[in-house]
């Protein structure tokens, strides 16, 4: 600020007048002006971009959850091809682990039934 005065100073010895020096200032209060005005008008419209939603289908907390879904299903598949394996509730256990795993991510409104 001092510079700016120092400068407005050596300008009005220059030019020879106090109408030039008003006008020096003049102007560069209205840029001041237009820098602050852009600035808010900038960070104004930044502020009405939506959040994305972090539970939407190709959002990475539905993926993981979908794909252990998929994983433990799988496991339920594989187990049932052997017959000394006991599967019951497999699939069911399965499921609960998977509206689980929503509801730790905040996308409780996905999930699925699993009577």
């Amino acid at each position: 600020m001092a510079a700016l005065a120092a400068w407005t100073a050596g300008l009005k010895v220059r030019c020879g007048g106090v109408a030039r020096n008003r006008m020096v200032r003049v102007l560069f209060l209205a840029l001041g002006l237009l820098i602050v005005a852009s600035a808010g008008l900038q960070a104004q419209t930044q502020s009405l971009r939506p959040t994305p939603n972090a539970c939407t289908s190709g959002s990475q907390s539905v993926r993981v959850c979908n794909n252990d879904f998929q994983s433990c299903n799988d496991v339920c598949v594989a187990r049932a091809l052997d017959p000394s394996t006991e599967i019951v509730g497999c699939t069911t256990a399965c499921c609960y682990k998977f509206n689980v795993c929503l509801r730790m991510r905040g996308c409780g409104p996905r999930a699925i039934n699993c009577d």
